[in-house]
């Protein structure tokens, strides 16, 4: 097959492939709005709604003969009212959550939905603690803050994508949680409507395409035939041949790299040649390679240790789903704190983290960078608390200790896999530190060592004086926050 033909087609095929994925990622870009908005709405609602209802009232609900009492009619009021607000509202109603398993409470009040005329079965509420099987993690997550579907969810009653917000008793306890429906049909049509007009903008882009296709391989030929004589002379060992430049487009600038890359090219070859005259080739191979071996060397750094406090009694309450989104979120926030003050995170274990500051990359002022960045993760878990509406056993309280000195840092591992981390003293005295906050009443605790190198210490640390760390002899000098 000639040059020109390929060329043709590589260049035609990608105006397809460009197109197609062009389309598709405005189509999906809708959709992901589209939905994200209906989630907002819906979770909004949820969360209104839920405060109309009365949670104490909800937990007396726990027999199917309470279906009609005057308790259970005043909340299925309510639920009927919540969908007339919204012509898309198919249906709205309350559940609990017990011993693992999720069940009804009070649902909306039966109607035709299927439009028959007649009230059938899966038409009728569902009964006071009828389990729900198999709820969805968004479900879930309702019973704890506002949550939404991200994506329209099948079960018998057809089609919907929810939001959920826990409802509280007098107390602030969430004892259940309010549902809502809402029918995904106009959104389907919608979508259905972005679908055609982007199958005629490809068809149109491609007839487009076509045209500029012929155009380009053209003018493509004759620079490539020009580039691959380039090539041989490469494989010769020619590094002194040069393409003539003889155009500002990006073949012209194609032909300008591949000039950029013959010199350096021969640089390397007079690189190798002379450093082959004084060291050895082993180590120069070694050398140009890139090559990492196993080892480190003794340097000094700022180490913070973080740790969830009560994590083991939350991991005991709650889905292992729901535990592991919490604590995704977490981290992410506490990394990204990490990141913007210089420090990097070493590693992870269960809800702990460890990070390191000034090592491997040397940090100006990197005690009191560690230090700033402790202050800000323990806002911003509070912070996150608030966001997400955690209460009660269900807080997230994070504490953190902060020690600076000599460790050993390096690739550790096998030859085969490693990775960089730090080990020594400094890392234990960290950790217990953290551990020490506890007794000593407070979230963050530094060494004098941190201390004495931060010329404006907040006025928050205070010096408590000397106090001993488990599993250590010696006292060790500690400021703590009084936050």
């Amino acid at each position: 097959m000639r040059l020109g033909v390929k060329i043709f087609l590589l260049v035609f095929g990608l105006a397809f492939i460009v197109s197609g994925a062009t389309g598709s990622y405005f189509y999906f870009s809708a959709k992901k709005s589209m939905f994200e908005t209906i989630r907002q709405e819906l979770m909004a609602t949820a969360a209104a709604f839920a405060q109309t209802i009365s949670g104490d009232e909800l937990e007396s609900l726990v027999d199917p003969k309470q279906m009609n009492s005057a308790t259970y009619k005043e909340i299925q009021e309510v639920l009927w009212g919540i969908t007339q607000t919204n012509d898309e509202f198919f249906y709205a109603y309350t559940m609990r959550f017990r011993d693992g398993q999720v069940y009804f409470v009070v649902d909306s009040p039966p109607s035709d939905d299927n439009g028959d005329g007649v009230i059938g079965e899966d038409e009728l509420p569902a009964a006071i603690n009828e389990p729900y099987s198999d709820p969805p993690q968004t479900l879930l997550e309702g019973f704890i803050h506002p949550s939404a579907d991200h994506e329209p969810i099948r079960d018998k009653w057809g089609w919907f994508i929810s939001g959920y917000a826990p409802v509280f008793d007098r107390e602030g306890k969430a004892v259940g949680l309010l549902g809502i429906d809402m029918s995904v049909s106009q959104v389907q049509a919608k979508l259905e409507r972005i679908k055609k007009a982007g199958l005629l903008s490809l068809f149109f882009a491609l007839g487009i395409g076509l045209v500029l296709t012929i155009v380009v391989t053209r003018g493509i030929t004759s620079p490539l035939k020009a580039m691959k004589e380039g090539f041989k002379q490469i494989a010769r060992g020619n590094f002194d041949f040069k393409l003539k430049v003889k155009s500002n487009d990006e073949l012209g600038q194609l032909s300008e790299h591949f000039n950029i890359l013959m010199q350096e090219l021969k640089e390397k070859q007079l690189l190798q040649t002379s450093l082959g005259k004084i060291v050895h080739k082993g180590v120069l191979r070694s050398l140009m390679k890139g090559s990492l071996k196993l080892g480190g060397e003794i340097v000094c750094a700022t180490v913070l240790f973080c740790d969830l406090r009560g994590f083991t009694t939350m991991s005991e309450k709650l889905p292992p789903a729901i535990l592991v989104s919490l604590l995704n979120e977490y981290f992410t926030v506490m990394v990204k704190i990490v990141e913007e003050y210089g420090g990097m995170v070493d590693k992870f274990v269960g809800d702990k983290l460890m990070a390191v500051f000034g090592s491997p990359t040397p940090l100006k002022n990197e005690q009191k960078c560690a230090l700033d960045a402790a202050l800000e993760m323990i806002k911003r878990c509070d912070e996150l608390n608030r966001r997400l509406g955690l209460q009660n056993d269900f807080v997230l309280e994070n504490s953190i200790g902060i020690h600076a000195g000599a460790v050993l840092a390096g690739n550790v591992g096998a030859p085969e896999r490693m990775e960089f981390t730090i080990m020594g003293d400094c890392v234990n005295i960290a950790s217990r530190l953290e551990k020490k906050t506890r007794a000593l009443g407070t979230r963050l605790a530094i060494s004098k060592d941190v201390a004495e190198k931060i010329e404006d210490l907040p006025q928050e640390m205070v010096f408590i004086g000397q106090t001993f760390l488990q599993g250590r002899k010696e006292a060790l000098e500690v400021f703590v926050a009084r936050i």
